[in-house]
């Protein structure tokens, strides 16, 4: 029978909670020191307040992806799926492979690891800065502002940068890079677009189905379809924030306002139509009906078209040509993206390398532990990241002594 362990858990969000509840259900006696005044606020944060928990598609990952497939195939859907049962969440599954409680609230999964944690005996100390970890001939010692924890493994789960208001300021890298770990650049990633103002003048608010390319010259970095919302600053919605950290000062956003058409000559031979619909009207009405006012206006701007005091059928058909081109690649030039206050995951972080994705621990170190967003693994949308930081807190907390 293995010996019962005391093991420090740093950072109560989703890999800490997940690694403290599978350590205790081991028999090990179980701490959890979180910074903020309450463990959980990140959780409550996700999916629109909804919390989509997991993935059942194929594996979207960036970073170290191959590290965080092999976590997941030890510890992925099927297995976080039996986890979340066990403890009382029921699951619903919608398109494209998207997890959630069947309540539609994040509050629900919190009060599921809340309600374990207490089940379980699992002490938590909130308001808790931990200055460091000490290797000692017992095991190690957990460093705070106001005293020493003795434990025999620590497992370190105190996220990335993104979102410091709710946590993660990335002030738990150092305690990895003392023992010997590279940290990886951390950037903020599924974030919003920052671009010249100019071409979206007076678009704010508009939500369009839209395919979103970056292009650095002739390269295609990053392609998304989805929802895109035009703000003041820029572009926002999922298929925006997919493409940010593909965003450099030499990126282009090509925007294809008509995904839905395969290619120039379909919206053109449709604009040709439209023309004879709109016979006897003004221009400006040529794409009622396939776009908003506003943006039929900055898309007649960017491809040069007059419509102001001229009727549809003056509209010739290299004018129709210039507007179908936009249509299908509405330029916009990058300027940026918003910071980690308002990212929702980290792009980089702690290299894997020297980690076992058997049950997280490090090989520089043995019963240091690292789970979650602090590693250099970030998913896109759809609850690859929650299900990485899940998975991963698993199987630090089991250590190997059983499968989840």
């Amino acid at each position: 029978m293995t010996e019962r362990q005391t093991v420090a858990v740093i950072g109560g969000g989703a890999a800490g909670l997940a690694a403290a509840i599978s350590a205790a259900e081991c028999g090990d006696r179980v701490i959890v020191l979180e910074r903020m005044d309450r463990v959980g606020k990140k959780i409550l944060a996700t999916g629109n307040g909804r919390c989509n928990l997991m993935n059942t598609g194929a594996p979207e990952y960036h970073g170290d992806d191959r590290f965080a497939e092999r976590v997941l195939w030890l510890c992925g859907a099927k297995e976080q799926m039996r986890f979340w049962r066990a403890h009382g969440l029921a699951l619903w599954e919608e398109e494209a492979g998207r997890v959630y409680p069947v309540t539609g609230q994040a509050s629900t999964v919190l009060d599921t690891l809340r309600f374990t944690l207490e089940k379980l005996g699992v002490e938590i100390r909130t308001g808790v800065r931990v200055t460091g970890l000490k290797r000692t001939d017992a095991g190690w010692l957990v460093l705070t502002e106001g005293e020493a924890v003795p434990c025999d493994r620590v497992i370190v789960a105190g996220g990335g940068k993104a979102q410091p208001k709710l946590g993660s300021d990335g002030s738990t890298y150092a305690l990895l890079e003392a023992h010997g770990h590279r940290l990886i650049n951390p950037k903020p990633a599924l974030t919003q677009i920052e671009t010249e103002t100019d071409p979206i003048r007076g678009l704010s608010g508009i939500r369009v189905r839209a395919e979103v390319t970056v292009l650095r010259g002739q390269r295609r970095m990053r392609r998304e379809e989805g929802e895109l919302l035009f703000t003041d600053y820029g572009v926002s919605g999922i298929c925006a924030m997919q493409c940010a950290a593909y965003i450099t000062p030499a990126a282009e956003l090509s925007v294809n306002l008509l995904p839905g058409m395969a290619n120039e000559n379909e919206i053109e031979n449709a604009l040709r139509h439209r023309r004879n619909i709109w016979r006897g009207q003004p221009a400006d009405r040529l794409l009622c009906g396939l776009l908003v006012p506003r943006l039929a206006e900055r898309v007649a701007d960017q491809a040069g078209v007059k419509t102001k005091d001229r009727e549809a059928e003056e509209l010739k058909n290299d004018e129709l040509h210039q507007l179908a081109c936009v249509l299908r690649d509405f330029r916009l030039k990058p300027t940026g993206i918003k910071g980690f206050e308002s990212a929702q995951v980290t792009a980089g972080g702690i290299d894997t390398e020297d980690f076992s994705p058997i049950n997280l621990e490090s090989q520089l170190a043995p019963g240091l532990h690292a789970a979650g967003e602090i590693l250099n693994v970030d998913g896109d949308c759809g609850g690859f990241n929650l299900m990485f930081a899940f998975g991963s807190g698993i199987l630090a907390g089991l250590n190997g002594r059983k499968r989840p």
